[in-house]
């Protein structure tokens, strides 16, 4: 498969959002963010239909090589108003280009002002402009010629050495800049204050949004001063006494390694330098990005921020990235995955999606941007979980992305404005996830899975909002191998289900603290009932053999319901891990116990799911609303529809909030141009219906 990079590098060398989704659905707060409190992105709402054009300039293409002789001319026709006009007239509304590579901008100036000229085009025309910069990479050959004291601002390893970009086999001349680093991000904010104030740019693109995996952490002197710092400034004396077991950080150096501690063999992360130094790598990222944000913000502009930091796949991106999704995705309203794991239905039961990817755009207001213009069911996946069309690829347009815009642009009024409905909330919990992947990073993918093909509505639950989590709007909480809960986090739970949530408890969850100390008594013991001997100095996990060993359990707590499932059985043997325990899409499948979860799901919740839908394990589904409109919409994907080009008879029950009945039924597909009644009854605040024909891509809207 070309994903988008490798396509763009090839032309060049060789010729909305809706409003708050998941949070919303959640009835989760996120005032005072730094997405909310700056409303002036505010066209993004609107739904975004993105596509180029090539991102890359010429000094790039020259300097890396293997381009075409007419490379220039090439570039210079990617950037002309006849290829803006042939994607206007596809119905694109956001034109993709280049604007910053890396080299520096006395060496890259003469292609920025071209930028310029590109986007005044654009304008004109009645579109928006989507500009390239580069995060990571620093072109150190021109750029150190432009500044002297960039070499102080680049990336060195425990060894001094320059560290490169992690694709970097043919482009060592890539060094990654240190984003600890002041003066670096002051001379990156002149590069956005260009993109902004000259090039008036309505959209930034900052690619390659990541740092490299240990080893090759940055341990510059401005890192080690900043992790002391941090760490200062994070704990009180008492604190990092009772984190490290002394006050004084001022000596506290990254984490080293060799080769008999290999980072990327590390499976349970507990030591408390390692974890600090996760976190800071994140927060820098983070910080680094904020600055970017305030001053684009600042300029009172209409300009939405993205960056290329990858999506909910099966990488630790916190351990081998330094990028947390909750910090980024915060400052931002849209973001990349070119992960490229092609949607599709294997023989052996697996089922490839990225709606875990786009759960989390929905949670945080964000468009996710993929390659999907290849595949018409990652497109109909886009539109059905994203809620817009996104990235629509390069010219030309695939005639299967074509039609999709246009039937996006027929009835784009049932997609603005949604938000998700979600029966169920699945906790990602960041020390529990980071600290150990392999455990609680497969469970929370197992449990996700079994929703995904069962179609039950969910969403994802982050630690940030998971004290305001409310049964009243979701009815089901799953910690799948959450073992890492605070004690701020485990009365959350508590309260939780005795206001009337369902609890689904797996594996460890609770057993330790936030900075993963093993508790003396498993935190959700008293919910989940468990009768363990307590722990002691000595043998502080005297309590693992017995809940381990545990069988499945109901219980009534308060006015709320809790199950315990001991694990969550992969089904098959488990395959092995890539390293820094990468789950791969060989890890997609349902667990063993599947319908064990399902039916305590349906147990919890009382049976009050708010869709179900009958049909494939290759069918998907997901349930939106638009409450000031009264109408919610049930998306249907076919992830096989090249094998199976046609579903029958989908049997559909969507409930509607509580005392409504539904006024009809209409069923829109990119294969008609007009909408289908359907036929439909009533059982209580539930409307019945059956959806003839699925190809690969339909929607019902029940109106009440």
């Amino acid at each position: 498969m070309i994903n988008r990079r490798n396509f763009i590098e090839g032309i060049a060398s060789g010729i909305a959002l809706s409003r708050l989704g998941a949070a919303g659905a959640l009835g989760l707060d996120r005032e005072g963010t730094t997405a909310d409190a700056h409303p002036q992105e505010s066209w993004i709402d609107n739904g975004m239909i993105d596509a180029g054009g090539s991102h890359e300039p010429l000094i790039f293409v020259t300097r890396r090589g293997g381009q075409s002789v007419d490379a220039r001319r090439m570039i210079e026709y990617q950037q002309s108003e006849d290829v803006v006009r042939q994607l206007k007239d596809q119905g694109v509304e956001v034109f993709h280009t280049h604007l910053y590579k890396g080299f520096g901008m006395v060496a890259e100036k003469p292609e920025m002002e071209d930028t310029v000229r590109t986007a005044q085009m654009v304008h004109r025309l009645g579109m928006k402009i989507d500009t390239y910069i580069q995060w990571s990479s620093m072109m150190y050959e021109t750029f150190f010629a432009e500044e002297p004291r960039a070499p102080g601002w680049i990336q060195r390893d425990a060894s001094g050495q320059p560290i490169m970009l992690w694709y970097s086999y043919q482009q060592s001349f890539r060094y990654i800049p240190c984003f600890a680093n002041q003066e670096y991000l002051d001379y990156l904010k002149k590069v956005v204050r260009f993109a902004v104030e000259e090039v008036k740019t309505d959209f930034i693109h900052f690619d390659n949004f990541g740092q490299n995996a240990e080893p090759q952490s940055c341990h510059c002197d401005t890192c080690k001063n900043g992790f002391r710092a941090y760490l200062r400034n994070k704990y009180s004396p008492e604190q990092r006494k009772d984190r490290f077991g002394f006050e004084n950080v001022d000596y506290v150096n990254p984490p080293l390694w060799n080769t008999q501690n290999p980072p990327d063999q590390l499976d349970v992360i507990e030591e408390p330098g390692i974890q600090e130094w996760i976190e800071f790598r994140c927060q820098t990222m983070a910080n680094g990005l904020a600055q970017m944000v305030d001053l684009i913000r600042a300029s009172g502009r209409d300009v939405v921020v993205e960056v290329n930091c990858g999506g909910i796949t099966g990488d630790n991106t916190p351990w081998t990235r330094g990028a947390d999704h909750a910090r980024i995705f915060k400052l931002t309203r849209s973001f990349w995955d070119e992960s490229d794991q092609r949607p599709e239905y294997s023989p052996d039961g697996r089922l490839i999606t990225a709606i875990r990817t786009y759960k989390a755009a929905r949670v945080y207001r964000n468009v996710a941007l993929l390659n999907t213009w290849e595949n018409e069911s990652a497109i109909a996946e886009c539109l059905a979980f994203n809620q817009t069309i996104g990235f629509a690829g390069i010219i030309p347009l695939t005639p299967e992305m074509v039609k999709y815009i246009s039937f996006y642009r027929r009835n784009r009024n049932l997609y603005v404005g949604s938000s998700d409905v979600a029966s169920v909330a699945v906790f990602r919990s960041h020390p529990s996830i980071t600290y150990h992947f392999s455990k609680a990073g497969l469970s929370v993918i197992l449990a996700e899975q079994v929703l995904i093909q069962a179609r039950i509505p969910f969403t994802l639950i982050l630690d940030e909002d998971f004290s305001r989590l409310s049964p009243a709007i979701c009815k089901v909480l799953i910690l799948p191998d959450s073992e890492c809960l605070s004690d701020e986090q485990l009365a959350a739970v508590r309260k939780y289900v005795d206001a009337g949530g369902g609890l689904i408890v797996t594996g460890r969850a609770g057993f330790y603290d936030s900075w993963r100390r093993s508790r003396v008594t498993p935190g959700l013991q008293d919910l989940v009932g468990w009768r363990a001997a307590a722990s002691t100095p000595m043998n502080p996990m005297a309590d693992a053999a017995p809940i381990a060993a545990a069988s499945a359990s109901r219980n009534e707590f308060g006015r709320g319901r809790v199950v315990y499932i001991p694990e969550l059985v992969f089904d098959g043997p488990l395959p092995a891990f890539d390293v820094y325990f990468t789950i791969g899409t060989n890890f997609l499948k349902r667990p063993k116990n599947w319908k064990e979860l399902i039916d305590s799901v349906d147990w919890a919740a009382r049976n009050d799911l708010a869709m179900r839908v009958a049909g494939p394990d290759f069918l998907g589904a997901n349930l939106v609303e638009q409450p000031d409109k009264r109408r919610r919409f049930v998306h249907l994907v076919n992830y096989n529809a090249s094998k199976t080009p046609a579903i029958e008879n989908v049997e559909v029950k969507c409930a509607l909030p509580k005392g409504s009945s539904a006024r009809g039924v209409s069923l829109y597909s990119p294969a008609s141009e007009n909408s289908i009644p359907l036929q439909f009854q009533m059982q209580g605040a539930t409307a019945v219906f059956s959806i003839p024909k699925l190809n690969t891509y339909c929607v019902a809207m029940v109106s009440w």
